[in-house]
């Protein structure tokens, strides 16, 4: 008995900024920021709630529009993915963020209201940049165990609320964005092959964001930022160390080795961590999806939108074995083997 993943979806905000309009804000060059990072330009959501931008990429999956290549089929040839998924099928909702717009309901609550998902019980989880595979493993275990048929799981940002636009070491990374997918239990796939998660103890704070609640008349709170606070370098060490473990461990777990895997979708973080993966692993530039270059670091987002753009990109043949793997605060990391 395998959960699979049956479908994707998108969405990002209208507003788009170029690196040369973060230039008008901090000290910086757009080619610097490129160079340095992969990114030219990321989406901020001016009109746009979280939820609408979740709900948006939420019903393109529903659609089950994302497209797989037929194996052994002719060039360019596409099998269309699951088709139209009733709402009344899904089970469970799993909404992973670190920016909801409210604290009650939850987000994963106000996506089921929202798209008529009746049958559904669903919750928020918060774990950074590795969100959605934390709430992707958590829905497998789920469905295994409760037999549940049909999960919906959500990583979504609105992260220009969190970042401090005066920093030009952070402000230039954050986009705000919504990725979705469609998990199914299906006696018949392998779908989720098997996957390692981990936490490390973030011990010298190198990634972290404060909260301020409102005063209470009994205490008095020194007050707090609320914006994200990172050691650029220090994350960027971490992330190289915790991607290799991750990768070495799921690999050992289920006996496969680099060169079984047909591509990679890494959280969009900087495109040196990526390139850093490859050149250690020899493994080729093209088996990695690489979608960070118009929507920069969009946190529990940033996998399941690279892993929509990679399906829809026609490259994936069925059969194909893609690995999913996030980092980030806590600190986190994981990886995830899927058979399509």
């Amino acid at each position: 008995m395998g959960v699979k993943i049956i479908a994707t979806g998108k969405a990002l905000p209208n507003f788009k900024v170029d690196n040369d309009r973060i230039k008008e804000l901090v000290d910086t060059d757009s080619e610097w920021i490129t160079s340095r990072t992969g990114i030219a330009a990321r989406h901020v959501a001016l009109e746009e709630s979280a939820l609408q931008i979740s709900v948006r990429a939420a019903r393109q999956a529903m659609r089950g529009d994302a497209f797989l290549g037929v194996k052994g089929g002719s060039p360019g040839e596409l099998q269309p993915g699951a088709g139209a998924i009733d709402p009344a099928d899904i089970g469970l909702v799993i909404f992973a963020t670190v920016t909801p717009d409210m604290l009650v309901p939850s987000m994963a609550s106000l996506v089921k209201k929202e798209m008529g998902l009746e049958n559904a019980v669903g919750f928020d989880l918060n774990a950074a940049c590795s969100g959605f595979l934390f709430a992707a493993w958590t829905a497998q275990s789920l469905m295994m165990t409760s037999g549940i048929k049909k999960a919906l799981v959500i990583g979504s940002e609105r992260l220009s609320r969190i970042v401090n636009w005066e920093d030009r070491g952070t402000c230039i990374l954050f986009g705000d964005g919504a990725g979705a997918a469609v998990l199914e239990l299906d006696d018949s796939k392998t779908g989720i092959i098997d996957t390692h998660m981990q936490n490390y103890d973030d011990v010298n704070d190198v990634l972290i964001c404060g909260m301020q609640y409102i005063e209470i008349p009994f205490i008095k709170e020194e007050p707090k930022d609320m914006f994200l606070k990172m050691n650029g370098t220090q994350v960027f060490r971490f992330a190289v160390g915790a991607v290799s473990e991750v990768m070495d461990k799921l690999l050992a777990k289920t006996g496969y080795s680099v060169k079984d895997i047909d591509y990679i979708v890494p959280h969009q973080a900087n495109i040196r961590i990526i390139n850093n993966i490859a050149q250690k692993y020899d493994i080729p530039i093209d088996k990695f999806q690489i979608s960070i270059e118009n929507t920069g670091n969009t946190s529990a987002a940033s996998v399941p939108m690279a892993m929509d753009d990679l399906l829809r990109s026609g490259k994936v043949q069925a059969g194909d074995k893609v690995m999913l793997i996030g980092f980030g605060g806590g600190l986190s990391a994981g990886a995830m083997l899927v058979e399509f």
